[in-house]
């Protein structure tokens, strides 16, 4: 595996050095040969003796253009890379920029990191920037092209200029348009003529690939698909790489920190090189591969690869708790097992457990080239945080806020109406909700809205041009379940748009057990402790309910809600005992690999087990099953009865791993019952 991995990073280290090599050849190659097209018609005045000039001068403008747009491509949007302002720590040491050959000074922008001082930052360049960094650039360089004309003066050509040039680049997703204004004097014989733009027009796929790398970091930033994929390599490769699992051996596993930390960095690096945007240019080997493919774009584009690339040198952290130093020990359930380990994951069927918490931080290169081979490229960090994907997992993260310069330029007028539906599908009007205009990466804040003479609760705003913006509302105690897609730039685009927000119910909370063996339905034992988990699968908003609880009550918004159930049976007077037993079991062992997801072992054993004893175990409840609350439910005085399956206490291991099985499968009993609202 070792070899294969570090032949595997050899091969892609050669593959950047040949796309550095080709992208140095084209930026030197002759520029007579190239295919960009000029615009013609403002030329047509200029005399037959200036003409040269004038073309030597377009010539060269054109070509730093083409300079200028290869750099930006490779550098992720930027020709001069922004510094540090904050030093980068132990636990955060990608920067700014991701070296991709260490050591030289090859270097991408980061797009997405979290900085030295725990903040979450968004590096995205606006096409106004990249526009600025072309025109910069030129400002810079286009004193070569004057310098070129004095060849022109042997041949007696009198040039005379002063002042200083003015660039302006405009590009789209299939050209580039670059103007110097800078007067140039020529004279020769009775001629004299003023040369006062020098323009290049040339096509690029420079604004298709930017778009599109901006659609995959949104949906990333949406879905963190990355961040997922990362928890499923932990589950898949576990236990080479401890995460979360049980056996039946009665011997203590141990690891070394430093080694599950290689081969963790290998197995990401060998994973990561097989995901796929879907929708572009790539074939699939494997059927199994499917798997890790990314569906990121809006509209397809076969003409485009992209490729997905880590690297295990590249700043990377990963921190594993509980260990002792460099030392990672399972638990051993034995007899007098109880207290704290007796929790829900110590209910589960095992002997011997393990369940480590990981932070980790690593950089992917996003890499999209064009069928002319031109590459856009940038970095974006993966996040884990105590074995979750970073925080506000199922919107976008907030973008660069209302000091964009995009915000400063407002040109759409738009009533905006803000309410929410009632009970009987009544819109109601809801006014002080504070309104915010996303355009992407900038954010827009707007006025609340506030109730007019009509009673109307709404805002006059102007807001920026904009494809497909986004208008959010926010209000204490409500939540907006549905974007309001607002498109400023389309003149068929109604000056009125709606906010719809939906209110948080109150609700007071009955919890009823079902008991398996006999179909009765009866209120919870003082020893029981029961959880219900709540997650909205339209809205951004979970809740958990505990019995018992204090108040009962429950806060939900309608719609439809992904659920699970636990319940747990408490010791009273003395503790619960499964007695010794012969146990044949077999674990699966996983290859490492691509395909290490895939390929399995089984070693088996027999095992006798010391009698057990808990405080607390596991009993019964469901996972994965939906229910939809309605507005109607929600709104009424009725409480919100919730019901779990229940087995009886478990007398032997047998009975505890049917148990844990059937939680699965509980949702399809025929004694299980939704909730409801009665």
């Amino acid at each position: 595996m070792r070899k294969r991995g570090q032949a595997a990073v050899f091969i892609i280290i050669g593959l950047i050095v040949l796309i550095v090599a080709i992208s140095l050849i084209i930026i030197k190659r002759d520029v007579l040969t190239d295919l960009f097209e000029r615009i013609s018609t403002e030329r047509t005045t200029i005399p037959q003796q200036v003409r040269p000039l004038q073309d030597s001068l377009d010539s060269c403008v054109t070509q730093i253009t083409k300079d200028a747009v290869i750099t930006i491509g490779l550098q992720g949007g930027y020709i001069n890379l922004k510094e540090d302002s904050i030093p980068n720590t132990e636990f955060t040491p990608l920067g700014n920029n991701l070296e991709i050959i260490p050591g030289s000074d090859f270097k991408t922008a980061v797009w997405f990191r979290e900085r030295g001082n725990g903040i979450q930052e968004l590096n995205v360049p606006t096409k106004t920037d990249i526009e600025n960094e072309i025109e910069n650039y030129l400002l810079e360089n286009f004193g070569s092209c004057v310098f070129n004309l004095t060849n022109y003066e042997e041949k007696g050509y009198l040039i005379s200029a002063s002042g200083i040039p003015k660039p302006s680049v405009e590009f789209g997703d299939g050209k580039i348009s670059a103007i110097v204004n800078f007067p140039i004097n020529v004279k020769i014989s009775d001629t004299n003529f003023t040369l006062s733009q020098h323009r290049a027009d040339i096509d690029s796929g420079l604004g298709k690939l930017y778009n599109m790398a901006k659609q995959i970091l949104t949906k990333e930033n949406e879905n963190y698909f990355l961040e997922s994929k990362t928890i499923d390599t932990l589950v898949a490769y576990d236990p080479e790489v401890p995460f979360s699992g049980t056996d039946l051996s009665c011997r203590e596993n141990v690891w070394l920190k430093s080694d599950v930390e290689r081969k963790l960095k290998n197995i990401l690096f060998e994973n990561v090189a097989a995901m796929h945007i879907k929708g572009t240019n790539y074939k699939l080997n494997d059927e199994k591969l499917k798997y890790l493919e990314f569906d990121a774009l809006e509209n397809k584009d076969s003409s485009v690869t992209v490729n997905l690339m880590y690297i295990p040198n590249w700043p990377t952290v990963v921190e594993i708790t509980p260990s002792e130093g460099n030392i990672l020990r399972s638990d051993l359930i034995s007899k007098n097992a109880g207290g704290p380990i007796s929790t829900i994951m110590s209910s589960f069927f095992c002997l011997n457990q393990h369940r480590f918490v990981y932070d980790i931080k690593y950089p992917v290169l996003i890499s999209l080239i064009d069928n002319n081979g031109f590459i856009f490229q940038f970095a974006t960090e993966v996040i884990i945080d105590n074995n979750r994907p970073r925080e506000n997992r199922k919107e976008i993260l907030d973008l660069p806020d209302s000091e964009s310069p995009i915000c400063r330029y407002p040109q759409k007028d738009v009533k905006i109406v803000t309410g929410f539906v009632n009970q009987e599908g009544t819109f109601i009007q809801l006014e002080n909700v504070s309104l915010n205009f996303k355009c992407f990466p900038a954010s827009c804040s707007l006025e609340s809205s506030k109730l007019n003479k009509d009673g109307s609760a709404v805002t006059d705003a102007k807001v920026p041009l904009c494809f497909n913006g986004i208008i959010e509302g926010f209000k204490e105690g409500y939540k907006q379940v549905q974007k309001t897609i607002y498109s400023s730039n389309d003149k068929n685009t109604p000056d009125v748009a709606i906010v719809e927000l939906e209110p948080l119910h109150n609700k007071k909370v009955n919890v009823f057990v079902v008991e398996k063996n006999t179909g009765k339905i009866r209120e919870p034992y003082s020893t029981e402790q029961i959880n219900f988990q709540f997650a909205h699968k339209e809205a951004n908003y979970q809740t958990t309910y505990i019995y018992p609880s204090e108040d009962n009550q429950i806060q939900l918004l309608a719609g439809t809600y992904s659920m699970n159930s636990y319940i747990l049976r408490n010791s009273s007077t003395y503790k619960i005992s499964i007695p010794k037993e012969k146990i044949e079991t077999c674990i699966d062992s996983r290859d490492f690999g691509l395909f290490g997801f895939f390929n399995k072992k089984q070693v088996c054993q027999t095992t006798e087990t010391d009698e057990m004893e808990f405080d607390t175990i596991l009993t019964g409840g469901a996972t994965n099953f939906e229910h939809e609350f309605k507005r109607e439910e929600l709104s009424n005085d009725k409480p919100l009865n919730l019901y779990v399956l229940s087995s009886n206490i478990p007398s032997n291991l047998d009975e505890l791993q049917r148990i844990q099985i059937e939680i699965d499968s509980n949702k399809d009993n025929p004694l299980f019952r939704e909730p409801e609202i009665a």
